[in-house]
């Protein structure tokens, strides 16, 4: 008997789906699609002093209506993290993400979406104050993960703008000097011009 369940909430399940890709098909500008384009974001550390804009390319493939895959390189410039009252430390980035990407298209013109992913960034340390403080300017690689919600805007049938926000679990590396007490985590907002194939 729990045999017959189990089979009969799976196919329930399976055509539940189906049935909720097709819907999604009918209302998707693209699927089974590549694209790319320029991106522009801000980007704010909790522990920084202040946010900066960034730049960079992204690419999207679409496989169906529903399941998307994207990849980006950024640069993102300097950000300040007072050490004290003499010492500020910038650490400015190379990004390169990559996401995995739910649709959920409302109609041919509107597509929000939920995305979850991880990148490498290549980081660079650079120590400005007082003389008799030194610290070494140095560079190195961190880990980060990012949880989003967005949507693409329809404009044609290959050109979409796309709008995000995307929360960012970045912490500095421990031998990273003057950064003990500080972490990378923020709010990165981000702004794309796509083009599709």
């Amino acid at each position: 008997m729990k045999k017959i369940i189990t089979l009969l909430v799976f196919f329930m399940g399976a055509i539940t789906l189906s049935a909720s890709a097709q819907y999604a098909a009918d209302r998707a500008k693209a699927e089974n699609t590549f694209g790319f384009g320029p991106r522009l974001g801000f980007y704010t550390a909790g522990d920084a002093d202040d946010g900066n804009f960034f730049g960079g390319l992204q690419a999207r493939a679409k496989f169906g209506a529903i399941v998307g895959l994207e990849g980006s390189i950024e640069y993102r410039a300097s950000q300040e993290f007072a050490l004290d009252d003499e010492v500020t430390a910038n650490a400015s980035s190379v990004p390169i993400t990559a996401s995995f990407m739910l649709f959920a298209p409302l109609s041919e013109f509107v597509a929000p979406y939920g995305l979850v992913g991880a990148g490498a960034y290549y980081t660079f340390y650079t120590y400005d104050g007082a003389d008799d403080v030194v610290f070494d300017d140095n560079d190195r690689f961190e880990l980060g993960y990012h949880l989003g919600v967005g949507a693409e805007l329809w404009f044609t049938d290959k050109t979409a703008l796309s709008l995000d926000y995307r929360y960012l679990y970045l912490d500095p590396d421990d031998d990273v000097e003057g950064f003990d007490d500080f972490t990378f985590d923020g709010n990165v907002f981000t702004a794309s011009l796509m083009f599709y194939f």
